[in-house]
């Protein structure tokens, strides 16, 4: 079955002031394997992340409004149809988004505004990497990983990694605050 899950990760933003900006609270109850709905994390590098196991969430949380920090990165991904996509915001303002949807094509590759640098080694390695696929069995979809490696190398995080630099972060189960 696979992920379908998304994310949003904040940069220079305690993880508390991130909760009570977006409307949660932190129960202090451990989630190590991000099970429940919501969790979060405060990595050493500085970002805060809200992990959801709603594909759909991601796209409708206010990356793109006023927030306390610069810098904020959307992620969403959905193995049952090998769609990803990562979104990036500087003051509250979406800069660029890159998105593949292999309903559309295996090797569809959405780019808008300006992505970051990283992206080019990032995509020219894993197009090569497809193509190798392509001329063989065709079973893997490495295109499907550009949106999620190029988050990956931003926030330092990878939702299929147990370990970040050695160091296995403090996920906590979070839940909407009471109106």
């Amino acid at each position: 079955m696979g992920f379908k899950i998304s994310w949003l990760a904040f940069d220079a933003i305690e993880k508390a002031a991130m909760l009570d900006a977006l409307g949660f609270r932190d129960t202090g109850e451990a989630d190590e394997a991000n099970e429940s709905p919501f969790s979060a994390v405060q990595l050493r590098n500085g970002w805060s992340i809200i992990w959801s196991n709603d594909f759909e969430w991601a796209a409708t949380q206010p990356v793109k409004s006023s927030f306390p920090t610069k810098r904020a990165i959307s992620c969403q991904l959905h193995e049952g149809l090998m769609y990803s996509a990562t979104h990036g915001a500087d003051d509250g303002i979406e800069l660029w988004s890159v998105v593949h949807d292999a309903q559309q094509s295996l090797h569809d590759l959405s780019i808008s505004g300006n992505p970051p640098p990283e992206l080019l080694p990032i995509k020219d390695k894993l197009f090569l990497d497809q193509k190798s696929e392509d001329a063989g069995s065709a079973e893997v979809d490495f295109i499907f990983d550009i949106p999620i490696e190029l988050a990956a190398s931003i926030t330092g995080f990878r939702h299929d990694l147990w370990e970040i630099d050695g160091h296995r972060p403090d996920w906590t189960v979070i839940e909407r605050k009471s109106a």
